[in-house]
C-alpha cells in the first residue's frame, strides 16, 4: 500500500468513525476506488488514531469520570458503560471471520447504509432539547441496554456504530447532546478492544511489522481528521438530529448501485 493510500484511507476513517455514515462501509468502498486490495487488518488498525482523538476530545470528561469512581464513589456511568459493552464484545468475539467476509460484499455495504438511512431519517429528528443533567442520570439502565444491544448491528458493515447508537439513544429519550456524548463514552472500551486484538493477533501483528510506516501515517490522518469530525458532529446533532446523514446515506446508496452495476467498483 502507498503513502497517499494510507493518508486518503485514514481521512476517510477519522472522518467516518464518528459522522453517523458507517466507517467500515466507506473504507470497503475507498479501498475499491483506489484499486487496494482489502486489508482488514489496516483499517482496525486505523482505529487508534481516531481512539486517540476521542481521548483528547473527552479528556475532561473522562477525568471527571476518573474521579467520581475512585474519590465519590461513583460507579454508576461506568458500570453502564460495561453493561452497554458486553454485547458487542460477545458477538464480535463470535462473529469474527463472519465480519471479515461482509467487508467484501459490497452490496451488504449498500444494503445497510439505505436501511439505517431512512430509519435516521424517520426516527433521528428528534432532539429533546438541552439536558442539564450529569450524562449518568440522562442514561438509565434500559438505556444503556437498548444502546448497547443496537451496537451490535454495528458490526455489519454499513451500519456505523455512532449512528446506530445515537439513534437508539435518541429513542431512549435522551438528548441528541447527551447521546451522542454517551454513544463516544461507549466508544473508547470497543474501539480500544478490537484494536489492540487485530494489533496482537497473528495477522495484524504481522501486517503491522511489514508496514510499520503506513499504519504510523494513516494513523496520524485518522486522528487529525477524527478531531475535527467529532467536533463538527457534536455541533450539528444537537441543531438538527441525524436526517441529514440519513439522507446521505440514501443518496450515496444510490450511486453505489449505479456504480456498480456500470461496474465501476
Amino acid at each position: 500500500m502507498s503513502i497517499i493510500n494510507a493518508i486518503i484511507l485514514g481521512l476517510v476513517q477519522g472522518i467516518t468513525e464518528f459522522i453517523p455514515v458507517s466507517s467500515s462501509g466507506h473504507l470497503a468502498i475507498a479501498s475499491r476506488l483506489l484499486g487496494v486490495d482489502g486489508a482488514f487488518a489496516f483499517d482496525v488498525l486505523l482505529n487508534f488514531g481516531t481512539l486517540l482523538a476521542l481521548i483528547i476530545f473527552y479528556r475532561r470528561r473522562l477525568l471527571f469520570i476518573t474521579k467520581n469512581i475512585f474519590i465519590n464513589k461513583r460507579w454508576g456511568l461506568l458500570l453502564k458503560i460495561i453493561v452497554a459493552t458486553i454485547p458487542a464484545v460477545l458477538f464480535g468475539i463470535l462473529l469474527k471471520d463472519n465480519i471479515e467476509k461482509l467487508n467484501e460484499m459490497i452490496w451488504v455495504i449498500i444494503a445497510t447504509l439505505a436501511v439505517v438511512g431512512v430509519l435516521m431519517i424517520i426516527y433521528g429528528r428528534e432532539s429533546f432539547g438541552a439536558d442539564d443533567r450529569e450524562i449518568e442520570s440522562s442514561v438509565g439502565w434500559k438505556g444503556a441496554m437498548r444502546i448497547g444491544i443496537s451496537q451490535t448491528l454495528a458490526l455489519i458493515p454499513g451500519v456505523s456504530r455512532s449512528g446506530i447508537t445515537i439513534l437508539a439513544g435518541l429513542r431512549s429519550n435522551l438528548s441528541a447532546s447527551k447521546a451522542a456524548e454517551f454513544s463516544f463514552l461507549l466508544a473508547i472500551p470497543v474501539i480500544a478492544g478490537a484494536s489492540l486484538k487485530t494489533l496482537f493477533s497473528h495477522d495484524g501483528l504481522s501486517f503491522f511489522q511489514n508496514n510499520i510506516s503506513v499504519v504510523l501515517i494513516g494513523n496520524i490522518a485518522s486522528f487529525t481528521a477524527g478531531i475535527l469530525a467529532v467536533n463538527f458532529l457534536i455541533k450539528l446533532i444537537s441543531k438538527r438530529g441525524l436526517k441529514d446523514f440519513g439522507w446521505y446515506r440514501v443518496g450515496l446508496a444510490s450511486l453505489l448501485i449505479i456504480l456498480v452495476i456500470f461496474r465501476v467498483i
